[in-house]
């Protein structure tokens, strides 16, 4: 009897450690399934629970690695003087979707955007200044006169990428305006077409030639001559069929600006051999500093001058290149007329601060 009670008890204990041991090893399993789930994102039942009561696991999303870059704008600050003006600014590298608001510098002033199309900001008016995007990559500008200084800060966005602009006006630009005769003789020159009867002197057409021969040259080859011309009768050969012979026969003189387009020199990486004759690739350039410097020269004379275009066009210049007797090499570059202005002409203000740009476009 007491054998038998013995041996229940052994098998009991064999029974408890038993249980034991498959609830531990049970828990095991299901750890390592939850965490091979939440590693893998794919959900899975462990084989040890029932089929109608499967495992709740949580999916884990894979965690996005990086960050926006910033947008890239063509300029990050715009100017402005008092009489206020336009600009235009890029985005480089986002399209722009939201022009969220503008504010006023150093304070908590804001003027936000009014919504557009798709749920966009793309237009913004404000206290002196309005801006709006176009075609989504460029944003537009413009500043209103004004008698103060101004700042403001547009903020731009696109997606989750954010920039801003600043904008100043600075209302002192006038005041600090510097001025001189040789600026004034500059901002005088405008383009005259009919003139009186009174004559240009000798001395003021050498004075004018003396300015155009100071003009920069490249390589101080200094391709210029001049044809000046003041006998009327001759106009209708020299200028057969140029629109421009009304003006010519107006003025007191005209004088056709003539450019070598070649150069004969010894070559620069030998200047002791002998001189050979290359085209000139700088003429073009030369005549242009030649022309202004005359007009500007003319300007300070108190006589009005008009430039006229010559080559490439061949229906001008090759008339004039024949009737002058031009050298093979030679091309009539312009033709200038000159005289005393019959009427005021007043010039034209050209000034727009939007077109200069600091440090890049």
């Amino acid at each position: 009897m007491l054998l038998n009670v013995l041996y229940m008890k052994q098998l009991l204990m064999a029974a408890t450690l038993f249980v034991c041991a498959f609830a531990i090893l049970s828990c095991g399993c299901a750890r390592r399934t939850q965490k091979a789930v939440a590693e893998t994102g794919e959900s899975k039942v462990d084989a040890t629970v029932a089929m109608d009561e499967p495992a709740q696991v949580e999916r884990v999303e894979p965690e996005i690695v990086g960050a926006w870059t910033p947008i890239r704008l063509s300029q990050e600050e715009v100017s402005f003087g008092a009489e206020g003006g336009k600009a235009t600014v890029s985005c480089l590298n986002y399209d722009c979707w939201w022009l969220n608001d503008a504010q006023v510098a150093g304070t908590e002033t804001f003027f936000h955007a009014t919504p557009g199309e798709n749920n966009t900001y793309e237009t913004l008016k404000a206290d002196g200044i309005s801006a709006r995007i176009v075609n989504r990559n460029q944003v537009e500008i413009s500043v209103a006169p004004a008698s103060k200084s101004h700042t403001w800060i547009l903020h731009l966005q696109s997606g989750d990428a954010f920039t801003s602009i600043t904008v100043k006006q600075t209302a002192s630009m006038k005041a600090e305006k510097i001025t001189n005769p040789t600026l004034e003789s500059i901002a005088a020159r405008t383009s005259v077409r009919s003139f009186t009867d009174q004559k240009v002197t000798d001395a003021q057409m050498e004075a004018m030639l003396r300015a155009a021969m100071a003009a920069p040259t490249g390589m101080n080859v200094q391709p210029w001559s001049f044809v000046v011309l003041t006998d009327k009768s001759k106009y209708e050969e020299i200028f057969k069929g140029n629109f421009n012979l009304r003006i010519f026969k107006s003025a007191a003189a005209v004088v056709v600006f003539c450019a070598d387009t070649t150069v004969t020199r010894a070559p620069r990486n030998n200047p002791d051999a002998a001189p050979v004759t290359r085209p000139n690739g700088t003429w073009r350039d030369d005549m242009g500093a030649c022309t202004e410097n005359f007009l500007v020269a003319a300007a300070s004379l108190g006589l009005g001058t008009v430039w006229t275009a010559s080559y490439p066009y061949p229906d001008r210049y090759l008339p004039i290149k024949e009737a002058l007797g031009l050298p093979a090499t030679v091309v009539p570059y312009c033709v200038v007329a000159v005289g005393y202005p019959d009427k005021e002409v007043k010039p034209k203000d050209k000034w727009k601060p939007e077109r200069i740009h600091k440090g890049r476009w």
